[in-house]
């Protein structure tokens, strides 16, 4: 059964060479709520979060951080690396991974990791975390010296904590209060278009708004991507970095020359702008 609604405008985005613009789900195409639920992932969910990374993050992306040559011969090593080094961040409590579960099947269809308000600017996927965030002091242990070394063996630093360190800084910078911060984000293939990246933003949009002031939300996305939360009220502040401040219609290159004409601190200079700040009537469901 398909979930009901209305199909979400179109918000037309800047052409990414080899890219292909997300787009609307139809809702026919949309698994119904009532066939999906969003439960808490717990740390033994940690491996099919590590493979669901390497499924849906594209090899271009992987490459630069895990270059080939030093990955291990079995693609389960660097499965269980990766589930490793996410495990201890379970341990914080301002740090949440939900997933879609199927309810037929049980079977787990997409998983977002959001930091929570409280959480400083610092990503858990740094190798810095572990000092940071004390799991190298944990008592007892996560892991010893030796194990660590060896956990991160398949990556380059220069473009793994050096990367997520620079995003660190830049959302510090345009975002220094408090905030709900995004990632990552993932569905598995066979249910990508059908409507479960909606619920898993729902999540924590509705937390979001519940608060007074609302909380304002984070992330990064790829530039073909960023229909999908503009749908939902993210503004583009730069390239990749978006930031929403409750509900909002965000128009694209479709609006009117007087929507995009905005002040070049207030959003990105590619014709997107929040024209109002109140729910759309009617919006269906994105990603």
């Amino acid at each position: 059964m398909a979930q009901a609604g209305k199909k979400a405008d179109f918000i037309k985005i800047p052409e990414t060479p080899g890219h292909p613009q997300t787009v609307p789900v139809e809702p026919e195409k949309r698994i119904a709520n009532t066939e999906i639920s969003v439960v808490r992932c717990h740390v033994s969910d940690a491996e099919k979060i590590a493979e669901g990374l390497y499924t849906c993050f594209p090899e271009g992306w992987w490459a630069p951080r895990e270059p080939p040559a030093l990955r291990p011969p079995e693609h389960s090593t660097r499965i269980k690396r990766l589930a490793k080094r996410l495990a201890p961040s379970f341990t914080n409590p301002d740090m949440h991974f939900i997933k879609a579960v199927l309810n037929s099947t049980g079977e787990t269809v997409g998983i977002a990791g959001w930091h929570g308000p409280g959480m400083p600017a610092h990503n858990i996927w740094r190798r810095s975390a572990a000092d940071f965030y004390g799991w190298n002091a944990a008592d007892p242990p996560f892991w010893t010296p030796e194990e660590f070394a060896d956990l991160w063996s398949g990556t380059e630093m220069a473009h793994w904590d050096d990367k997520f360190s620079k995003d660190d800084a830049i959302r510090g910078e345009l975002l220094p209060e408090p905030h709900w911060y995004l990632a990552p984000l993932f569905i598995f293939p066979e249910f990508q278009g059908r409507g479960v990246g909606k619920l898993l933003l729902d999540w924590a949009i509705e937390q979001a708004d519940a608060t007074e002031p609302v909380t304002p939300m984070y992330l990064e996305s790829a530039p073909y991507a960023r229909a999908v939360y503009m749908h939902v009220g993210f503004v583009p502040v730069g390239k990749v970095n978006f930031i929403r401040r409750g509900p909002a219609v965000v128009r694209g290159l479709e609006g009117s020359e007087e929507e995009r004409n905005v002040e070049p601190d207030v959003t990105e200079k590619v014709g997107v702008v929040a024209v109002e700040k109140e729910v759309q009537p009617g919006g269906g469901g994105v990603a």
